[in-house]
């Protein structure tokens, strides 16, 4: 009994997983694209992770340097022992260690000025990346209505074959009753077949809808994908008459993320021209370092075997052997005895460590820091100019936007008297087919008509809210239905 509990409970459980992951919302396609990290927003993340890690670079210049270096070698012949700086003409093994340090005390606030370049690089990707996943939002949006209007051309279709069988049905009956002939009878199957054919036509349309949206989305074309339909679609009001531009405009000033973009790379290129005229300011930096080396050539008295006395104030070594004390200062002429001083009292005795300041004052640069400074200028007057351009395209957008929305209102509101009127003759017609007075011909026109009209008006319908919500867009609001 567990175990089919368990087993009904685990079927409904994931079927409603399933379920819930099939089915969407606008909402969710637009949050899944933004959030995803899809191909088009993948390599604009990568570009802002990229600035934060310059920008962590260079705050770290700021830091002090500190370093290690050794080095090891045998000099044969008459060489400079680097242990000693004396000439000698023995073999000679070395060995040097040095620990070293800078600290950039003062560099015309050339570091700081970098810092601040790289900050703005960094809000000015981010910005893009966000003006990017804003206009995802809208081909989403694109694609989203498509279904929608596929979904109800499809609907339509299904709905007037249903009307088309009926009509067969009821032309079967009056030939048969000998009121109307067989050619009536053929203009019903034919427009039956031009149905199916039709059914046939929007089921791959809307196939093919939902492919293009899986695409945007980045999920497996294969999978099953379900959208949402929203229960009430906006209608036309006083509002659409009354949209602003200049009032539109300045909220996409506001909202739209490419402009603030466009605004902080103006300022990160000003800064370049900064940083190149601080290329001629001098620099003062504080150095400092312990080093200790190691020579075979450097030797010391057997402390074992020599012994120093004192008589007055001189020093005087006494050397195994013969009895001999000599004084100190002439213990080499005397023959006494040497050995390698050894490795590790080398390196204590020969410890050494010193600090300074070094001061860098650049009086000729090739014209390199003029140069620079020019070109950034020329950089910053080029993005003045794309920023302006940006701005005039919005503009252009926005006036279209609106001239569409209101275009769209109209367009709707004929498209729905239309197919008012015609679905009232067709009332009509349907009336004189029952009783002879037209043929299936005549009756068929008309339908062709009726159909036509409940294309374009779901054309407008759909055309009306994708412009209605790209005004919303612009206007900084959420996109949902």
């Amino acid at each position: 009994m567990q175990k089919i509990t368990l087993t009904v409970f685990s079927i409904l459980f994931f079927g409603n997983v399933l379920t819930a992951q099939r089915t969407w919302s606008l909402e969710k396609c637009i949050q899944h694209v933004q959030q995803s990290n899809v191909t088009s927003l993948r390599h604009a993340n990568l570009e802002v992770a990229k600035n934060k890690i310059v920008l962590e670079r260079t705050e770290a210049e700021r830091q002090p340097d500190l370093g290690f270096s050794t080095n090891i070698g045998l000099n044969l012949g008459r060489t400079i022992d680097p242990s000693t700086n004396e000439f000698g003409n023995s073999s000679t093994l070395y060995n040097s260690f040095r620990l070293e340090s800078n600290y950039t005390l003062y560099d015309g606030n050339q570091t700081k000025k970098r810092i601040e370049k790289s900050s703005l690089a960094v809000q000015s990707a981010q910005a893009d990346a966000d003006q990017l996943a804003k206009d995802l939002s809208l081909s989403v949006l694109q694609a989203y209505l498509t279904i929608l209007m596929a979904e109800e051309q499809l609907s339509n279709a299904k709905k007037n074959l249903s009307q088309t069988e009926s009509w067969m049905r009821q032309t079967k009956n009056l030939v048969n009753a000998g009121l109307q002939s067989s050619a009536d009878m053929r203009n019903v199957e034919i427009q039956k077949a031009r149905d199916e054919q039709k059914i046939i036509d929007r089921q791959n349309y809307l196939d093919r809808s939902y492919v293009a949206l899986k695409l945007i989305l980045e999920i497996d074309p294969s999978l099953s994908l379900k959208i949402v339909k929203p229960k009430k679609i906006a209608q036309p009001d006083e509002s659409i008459q009354n949209l602003s531009f200049r009032s539109i405009y300045a909220k996409a000033l506001r909202t739209q993320p490419g402009v603030e973009g466009g605004e902080l790379e103006l300022k990160s290129l000003k800064l370049d021209k900064a940083i190149a005229l601080t290329e001629k300011k001098p620099t003062v930096s504080l150095f400092g370092g312990v080093w200790t080396n190691y020579s075979s050539a450097i030797t010391e008295f057997d402390e074992s075997n020599i012994f120093l006395d004192t008589i007055g104030s001189t020093y005087f070594v006494s050397i195994p052997g013969p009895d001999i004390d000599v004084p100190a200062s002439q213990i080499v002429e005397v023959g006494g005895e040497l050995k390698n001083k050894k490795y590790l009292n080398q390196v204590g005795d020969n410890l050494g460590y010193g600090v300074g300041v070094n001061v860098y004052v650049p009086i000729l640069d090739k014209k390199s820091s003029k140069l620079n400074a020019e070109i950034a200028q020329i950089n910053y007057r080029q993005k003045q100019e794309e920023n302006i351009q940006f701005k005039q395209q919005l503009r252009t957008d926005i006036q279209n936007a609106i001239a569409d929305v209101k275009a769209a209102v109209k367009k709707l509101e004929a498209a729905e008297k239309t197919l008012t009127l015609l679905e009232a003759s067709i009332v009509s017609m349907k009336n004189k087919l029952s009783l002879g007075n037209i043929n299936a011909f005549e009756y068929k026109t008309i339908l062709n008509d009726r159909d036509s009209a409940e294309i374009e008006l779901v054309l407008a319908k759909y055309e009306f809210i994708l412009k209605k919500m790209i005004v919303e867009f612009y206007e900084g609001k959420k996109l949902k239905l």
